[in-house]
């Protein structure tokens, strides 16, 4: 976790700060960087080092101790790694990026605290959408047929429906039987 009054910097940040490419930052100097300062997330891929600690080594000046982490009670703001989003959303942290590329979470790697426990409050609300999209396909198949049978408009088939929503002739077939009452199976 990082705490919502924590700056942070990647090490793509430190070598455009530098004046340098990624590549050549990360052969002359992250070696020292590395060995003088360790990062706020050492269990992640994407290292993030405490900007304050960042810009006392670049000046050349004495390393402030980090902040000490645990001292400080939850905020909204806080920025939660995959496992702690996990943790919090009772997941694991593979479902947790699954989620975010679906965008049932915000797009990652860090999630705040408060959009978290939103979600987690919301419940499960996966697949809202879509179900919300048949009903509404739903209904109007089934005013067409109503118009159908008043003589409003011709008969009302497959072909039309997926014109109409660019649907799969599955789906097609599975919205027409809904809207005329029948039983479909899964």
């Amino acid at each position: 976790m990082i705490p919502e009054d924590r700056a942070v910097k990647s090490e793509a940040e430190i070598a455009a700060e530098r004046g340098m490419p990624l590549t050549t930052w990360r052969r002359r100097e992250a070696p020292a960087f590395r060995a003088a300062l360790q990062p706020v997330n050492p269990s992640e891929r994407l290292k993030l080092y405490d900007a304050a600690q960042v810009a006392a080594y670049l000046a050349g000046e004495p390393i402030p101790s980090a902040p000490t982490e645990g001292t400080a009670t939850p905020h909204p703001d806080d920025q939660l790694n995959d496992r702690e989003v996990g943790a919090v959303l009772g997941i694991d942290p593979a479902t947790v990026r699954s989620y975010a590329a679906d965008g049932y979470l915000p797009p990652g790697p860090r999630w705040s605290r408060r959009d978290i426990e939103a979600r987690r409050t919301a419940g499960d609300q996966r697949g809202a959408d879509r179900r919300t999209l048949a009903q509404q396909r739903e209904a109007e198949v089934r005013q067409w047929l109503d118009a159908a049978q008043r003589g409003e408009r011709g008969p009302v088939g497959i072909r039309d429906i997926r014109e109409a929503y660019g649907v799969s002739e599955r789906t097609a077939l599975r919205t027409l039987a809904q809207a005329r009452g029948e039983e479909t199976s899964a």
